[in-house]
């Protein structure tokens, strides 16, 4: 039986935690701090919003007053907005940005399961800038990209969308290959739901693979939390005609490899994210789609399968 409280004297109260989660390509990501705003989501997070009482991965946000750099020698610079360290069985991200100054505005101290993380942030920094998104990319994507990186997933560059009658496609390429045209034009003629203009996350589900939709777009903005099963992936090229060659698997790896995002710092890492392209690759075949960008390519795709 507990004991009763002392008369006069003031018992602590627990502080209360503010939640938000978001769920995106099938990991959900679960966010606490002692204040409203310090779970707040962007627009394009909010899309993604989900509450899930056994989240994948979990991050406790915490400010300080300023953030110091951190010693010793990086494992991983981005050549933008973060660097990675190491710390015993810690990862650590530091972001920093000329417009918050020289020193870091946030830090992000995780696991290396990355199951559960937490984001610090410089009260130096960000005091004049409001309101703020703690979760704002990359510091997202990189959890859960790494996250992914355990084998159970990858992060691809491309534009997936899902055509009213037909169903799932996916259309992978680097900067300028024309995603973000594809998604254009099939928006014009076939009215999809367009996951997104840039990135995918794929997963096996009982040996079929699914495309989920990310809060991370390209130069068109589209992002819609979503999913659909592939029957195939496109490998994207400019062309002079709309034309279609089946990729043998070795170098369809190869390709997909190329245009996706596995955590370069980690060997183990790279290691299972080609092992799950290649098990994703056993699932649908891979073709290189070198394509006009006008409507042709949209009827295309559509005629070549029917």
């Amino acid at each position: 039986m507990p004991a009763a409280p002392v008369p006069g004297i003031a018992t602590a109260r627990p502080v209360r935690l503010h939640q938000a989660c978001v769920r995106v390509g099938g990991v959900s990501l679960a966010l606490s701090g002692p204040c409203s705003d310090d779970v707040r989501l962007s627009c394009e997070s909010e899309v993604f919003q989900n509450f899930d009482e056994n989240p994948d991965i979990e991050v406790q946000i915490e400010w300080v007053e300023k953030l110091q750099r951190w010693r010793g020698n990086p494992v991983f610079d981005s050549g933008a907005l973060w660097t990675l360290f190491r710390y015993g069985r810690e990862f650590v991200f530091d972001f920093n940005s000329p417009a918050f100054g020289l020193l870091p505005y946030k830090r992000l101290r995780t696991s290396t399961e990355f199951r559960s993380a937490q984001l610090i942030l410089s009260r130096e920094a960000l005091r004049n800038y409001r309101p703020i998104f703690p979760l704002e990319y990359p510091a997202d994507e990189l959890l859960i990209t790494n996250y992914l990186a355990s084998g159970v997933g990858v992060e691809v560059h491309g534009c997936g969308l899902v055509d009213p009658d037909r169903g799932g496609y996916l259309f992978l390429g680097h900067s300028g290959a024309g995603k973000s045209t594809t998604a254009r034009l099939w928006e014009t003629f076939r009215a999809p739901k367009i996951l997104s203009d840039d990135r995918i996350i794929l997963r096996l589900h009982e040996g079929e693979l699914w495309m989920y939709g990310t809060p991370w777009h390209g130069e068109a903005a589209f992002a819609a939390a979503g999913k659909a099963k592939l029957n195939r992936i496109h490998i994207l090229r400019h062309g002079t005609e709309n034309r279609f060659s089946s990729l043998p698997q070795a170098r369809a790896v190869g390709e997909v490899f190329a245009r996706c995002f596995p955590p370069f710092h980690s060997p183990a890492g790279v290691e299972r994210t080609v092992e799950f392209i290649k098990r994703a690759l056993d699932a649908v075949p891979c073709y290189e789609f070198q394509f006009v960008p006008d409507g042709s390519s949209a009827a295309a795709v559509l005629g070549f399968y029917e």
